[in-house]
């Protein structure tokens, strides 16, 4: 490897490093919310530590590219101001053979992105979410507690007396819905305590609707004294089963056969509500694998940015191409956060994820050629 190449790719990778290391101790903090949720639930120390470390893949695709464009433009900046790119092509070197070995490894790094939003995040989120079922199913209080969980399924649960997080609960008070003849199912508890594997309610009242005929809704009261139930049947009755993993759950082998399975699907489909559902799925599929693609390409764009706007021939430096491409990394970013809430409306989905590359390529590109013909 030539001399200049190791010296360019020595200081490339080096920020890259330190940066990017920064920005997930940094983005961490916006997940905390979620991992102090976490902790509520009652798990060990090395859950905690798995949890935590299930979160920094979320972080890498977004803070990888960043970090690319920052050691770029500092690189670059660092060789304009101490006149070093000035000597490199006075030594006949072309703007072409200097910037090569950085694209090279943005390239290498764009791979490995691809590899980390494609295979290690997906299994990292599935795992977060499988970690949370699983610690939440062991304790029915701390299930209740749940408001997200339990909104979604449209259970009122609430606790009027004295309570002890995940042990017990007073003068608990639940509501929930009965899909079968439109009604409400009221729950009165006195109290209600977690044992080793399942639970204790003390002093409970049922007010129920088994039937409903000619309008009329028959109400069954029950009073019970104490009763008895085991965690499983408690979380399989309140807990939201998801019949499919969505697809960001996916890693690529499995997207490509859920993809290859829905074609299969809309070749057999007879009619044309089913053929629509299908083309909606087979276009989400789609979607996602925009989506990786565009998070892959990240890393070279954002270096090729940094390089170009961070490139400065004359005598003063200006902040204002500092400036432009802080706006086009916001850019992309906006385009790539408002593209994941498109669903499957596959060619605007497409043309934000895309777009925003092609932009920043042909701008860099355009800056590049004006810096090669000594125009600033």
């Amino acid at each position: 490897m030539p001399i200049l190449w190791r010296y360019l790719l020595r200081d490339y990778i080096k920020i890259t490093i330190l940066t990017a290391s920064s920005f997930i101790a940094i983005l961490l903090t916006s997940r905390l919310e979620e991992i102090a949720h976490f902790a509520s639930l009652g798990p060990t120390f090395s859950l905690v530590l798995l949890f935590i470390l299930y979160q920094i893949p979320y972080i890498l695709p977004i803070a990888i590219p960043i970090s690319c464009l920052i050691a770029a433009m500092l690189l670059i900046q660092r060789l304009s101001f101490s006149h070093e790119l000035t000597a490199l092509r006075s030594a006949s070197f072309s703007l072409r053979s200097i910037l090569t070995p950085i694209l090279l490894a943005a390239t290498f790094i764009a791979i490995i992105n691809f590899y980390i939003v494609s295979e290690v995040s997906t299994n990292a989120h599935l795992g977060s979410n499988l970690l949370k079922t699983e610690l939440k199913s062991i304790n029915p209080l701390l299930l209740l507690r749940n408001k997200h969980l339990m909104r979604g399924k449209g259970i009122f649960f609430e606790t009027l007396g004295a309570s002890k997080m995940g042990e017990k609960a007073q003068d608990i008070v639940i509501a929930m819905p009965n899909n079968e003849n439109q009604t409400i199912n009221l729950i009165v508890a006195k109290n209600l305590k977690t044992e080793q594997d399942g639970f204790t309610a003390e002093g409970m009242t049922i007010i129920s609707s088994p039937s409903k005929s000619n309008g009329k809704v028959r109400l069954l009261l029950e009073n019970i004294g104490t009763t008895q139930s085991s965690v499983e049947d408690f979380a399989r009755f309140v807990q939201k089963k998801v019949a499919n993993i969505s697809n960001d759950h996916l890693d690529m082998r499995m997207l490509l056969i859920r993809l290859h399975d829905y074609q299969q699907s809309l070749k057999v489909a007879t009619t044309p509500q089913d053929k629509k559902e299908i083309k909606r799925q087979i276009n989400q599929v789609y979607t996602e694998i925009v989506r990786r693609i565009s998070a892959a390409l990240s890393p070279l764009t954002f270096t090729l940015m940094g390089l170009s706007f961070g490139m400065n021939i004359g005598r003063k430096a200006s902040a204002k191409r500092v400036f432009f491409s802080i706006l086009l990394a916001a850019f992309y970013l906006v385009a790539f956060f408002a593209a994941k809430g498109l669903g499957s409306q596959l060619l605007l989905a497409t043309s934000f994820y895309l777009t925003p590359h092609l932009i920043i390529a042909l701008l860099s590109i355009h800056y590049l050629r004006r810096i090669s013909q000594g125009v600033a």
